[in-house]
């Protein structure tokens, strides 16, 4: 009888943590959450979760007048095979102005099977941009297909800061400042005349300097090849009586 009764709890606690699963999966299925990708995934594996980030037009070709910016969302939940209208507005405190800094498009769907997908954000030079930074907040709503539960998160405990899952800022400019890529130990102190001229006398595509050194073209043989380059046409320039000089005055030079 004892036996009996044991094994008729242990049967009734089964069936119950086997209704809670089901509940849960049920709910959570009703529950899609849909969050800015790289606050929660890096893009690479040693890259930092962000919820914000800036864009400069000052390393491409002046005959570029707008880049596409893919900005990556991701839904917590079900995998539809259908597409799924996404809430996404523009927030007050944006500097940056719809149709002159930036356009959206008109449908922004997270697309059937997807699991990932990205929103074309269209970034426009404008000669504003010379002068000015511009920003673009972008919010995440809810809606009939989608909530957003998932807000924040503090990455650091310490200063307490956090990051957005459903808040992203994209600033813009068109100002050239010494990129990532420019090595000071072979390239000497940076300015624009020095890039471009660099750039120009070699053909090279001034955007690979937007990437830390070693990356394509920029390997240490390469920077080597370009910082010999540089050097010996100052000095054929200057035994031409053509001496190349900075905006400032100072004679250019590579070391």
């Amino acid at each position: 009888m004892n036996k009996i009764l044991i094994f008729s709890i242990i049967f009734l606690s089964l069936l119950g943590l086997s209704s809670c699963s089901q509940e849960e999966i049920t709910t959570y299925k009703d529950t899609d959450n849909i969050y800015f990708s790289r606050a929660f995934f890096p893009l690479f594996n040693n890259d930092p979760v962000i919820d914000s980030l800036g864009f400069s037009f000052g390393l491409e070709n002046p005959l570029i007048k707008e880049r596409v910016y893919k900005l990556a969302v991701r839904v917590q939940g079900t995998v539809s095979n259908v597409d799924r209208k996404i809430k996404l507005t523009v927030d007050p405190s944006s500097t940056a102005v719809l149709g002159t800094h930036f356009t959206l498009p008109e449908n922004i769907v997270l697309h059937a099977g997807k699991e990932v997908d990205t929103i074309p954000v269209t970034l426009r030079r404008t000669a504003d941009m010379k002068t000015n930074k511009f920003t673009l907040v972008l919010n995440l709503e809810e809606n009939e297909f989608f909530s957003t539960k998932m807000k924040s998160k503090v990455i650091n405990v310490i200063t307490k800061k956090t990051v957005s899952y459903i808040r992203f800022k994209l600033t813009v400019e068109d100002q050239l400042t010494q990129p990532k890529g420019w090595v000071a130990g072979f390239f000497g102190p940076f300015s624009a005349k020095k890039f471009y001229l660099m750039c120009d006398l070699m053909n090279l595509d001034p955007i690979i300097f937007n990437q830390s050194p070693g990356g394509p073209g920029l390997s240490v043989p390469d920077v080597q090849y370009y910082q010999n380059f540089m050097k010996r046409y100052l000095i054929d320039q200057k035994a031409s009586g053509n001496t190349i000089y900075e905006e400032n005055g100072t004679e250019m030079f590579f070391p």
